[in-house]
């Protein structure tokens, strides 16, 4: 089992829990990191309950014992950068058809992982703090960057208060530097986890800039400067990470906010349509008018 799916029955399962076990579980899903780290005992005392409350707590989840709930965080904990060199070695040791079906069912799982991983009320409060914000800005470094951009993009066909933070020049300080309580920083992470990424929301939350953190799992860096998180899958058989999980996502997101943005986000797509029709932005769309000073026939 994934730690986001042990997560998510550890939120499914907390309603039928005893207030001895309810302790222990909120315990674990605001710790996972120390969950993988923390001895049973550790745990125990931290969470205020007995070890063998955290036993029981395994086995009502369906493990025999703490040990093997406990390895999941630890497996968690294990994923460090990936070795592309032994994927590569990997993949042309394998048989195409082995490999196209593990894609396929890869992807498919991948694109359902925000619904599995967010619980609805978790994606409202996200869309919440979003339309709340003065201003929010868009962050993703390194392969990220793709996701931030298209949310970006896409969000600005909505609302005009987006800011694509792009870095040219190494200018994240600066792009940042004016952002506020008020605003919110959007972040995209996934392992491995650019650095300049965790930088930037650290910065953001002591200065008191609200982040919202999509990311591949509740151990990742970045949770520790997130006002709130949330989850995607990234897996692959391939070499490089999976980006169907965060752009099922940022996916969702964008169309919570379209749904929630009333009229005005109808006349900004109206008139963003119209900016598109004028300009002959797609190949199809209505000819320009001839050029000045161009020669009729």
């Amino acid at each position: 089992m994934q730690i986001q799916e042990l997560m998510a029955l550890i939120e499914a399962h907390v309603p039928a829990l005893g207030a001895e076990l309810q302790r222990a579980a909120a315990w674990v899903a605001r710790n996972p990191r120390d969950a993988g780290l923390l001895s049973m005992r550790q745990q125990a005392a931290q969470a205020g309950v007995s070890p063998n409350s955290m036993a029981r707590l395994a086995q009502a989840l369906g493990y025999e014992g703490y040990g093997p709930f406990r390895q999941v965080f630890q497996d968690a904990l294990g994923h460090g950068a990936p070795a592309y060199k032994e994927r590569v070695r990997r993949l042309q040791g394998e048989a195409a058809s082995q490999f196209d079906d593990a894609l396929l069912r890869t992807h498919l799982d991948n694109a359902r992982s925000p619904t599995v991983a967010n619980a609805p009320k978790d994606i409202a409060r996200a869309v919440q703090r979003m339309r709340a914000a003065r201003r929010l800005y868009f962050l993703g470094t390194r392969s990220c960057f793709a996701i931030s951009y298209h949310f970006a993009y896409a969000y600005s066909m909505i609302a005009g208060n987006g800011v694509l933070v792009h870095g040219l020049g190494g200018t994240y300080p600066d792009q940042l530097d004016a952002a506020g309580p008020e605003d919110l920083l959007v972040c995209v992470t996934q392992n491995p986890y650019g650095r300049q990424t965790l930088e930037a929301a650290r910065d953001c939350r002591q200065a008191g800039v609200p982040v919202l953190a999509l990311t591949d799992s509740p151990l990742a860096p970045i949770q520790a400067h997130a006002t709130q998180a949330l989850l995607f899958d990234a897996g692959t058989p391939s070499y490089f990470h999976s980006m169907v999980g965060s752009l099922a996502l940022v996916e969702r997101l964008l169309a919570k906010l379209a749904a929630a943005g009333g009229e005005a986000a109808q006349q900004r797509i109206d008139a963003f349509e119209r900016r598109l029709d004028a300009s002959s932005a797609y190949f199809g769309g209505p000819s320009p008018g001839p050029r000045r000073g161009a020669r009729k026939t």
